[in-house]
């Protein structure tokens, strides 16, 4: 009861009046101020001739970007291309032995292959793999191996490893659970390698 009926007793079968306020908006009940303001457009690029060319490029798709896919590579085993192969990780054509933040000469980081696990004894991994496996460690078998740079089945830029020798060749799991083909990981050292451009 407020104090405006104190003192008031209504009749039997009565209730107090009811206190009439004044009604206010919905919106304006259940949003605080700064809703009211209208939101931010998003305001178009300017129409420039940098804007256009980007725009156009972007329906052209990544065959338009100036650059390498990633999922089109060669690989060659003394001329001879090698088939199966999944990734080649540790491209490098350029490095520099460091010591105590000072270059003392250039530093042949390693590459490794990854490739299906392949039957035929003849082919250029095959025969490699098998004569480093041979020797035991008392001579290295060497070649020379490139990794080529494709787009769209044109021939774009090669790295040659010379004097490539292998120091290690494992492979991935069997698993009774999986049905993944299995994969040969050749670790291949080499004596320098020489990028060529050729577009």
């Amino acid at each position: 009861m407020t104090d405006q009926y104190q003192g008031y007793t209504p009749p039997p079968g009565q209730q107090y009046p009811q206190q009439q306020y004044p009604q206010q908006p919905e919106y304006q009940q259940q949003q605080p101020q700064y809703y009211q303001q209208p939101a931010a457009q998003h305001q178009p690029a300017p129409q420039t001739e940098f804007y256009q060319q980007q725009a156009v490029g972007s329906t052209a798709g990544i065959s338009s970007v100036d650059s390498l896919s990633s999922n089109e590579f060669v690989v060659e085993i003394d001329g001879e291309r090698a088939s199966g192969i999944f990734a080649v990780a540790g491209l490098s054509s350029y490095s520099l032995k460091m010591e105590e933040g000072k270059p003392v000469g250039m530093d042949f980081p390693a590459i490794v292959v990854t490739k299906m696990v392949q039957q035929d004894s003849n082919l250029a991994f095959n025969r490699w793999t098998r004569e480093t496996v041979a020797a035991r460690g008392t001579r290295l078998p060497t070649r020379t191996v490139a990794i080529i740079a494709m787009d769209e089945g044109v021939e774009t830029r090669r790295w040659i490893y010379h004097k490539a020798w292998i120091s290690n060749i494992r492979f991935s799991d069997f698993d009774t659970a999986l049905d993944f083909l299995i994969e040969e990981k050749i670790t291949i050292q080499h004596g320098g390698v020489e990028e060529v451009w050729t577009r």
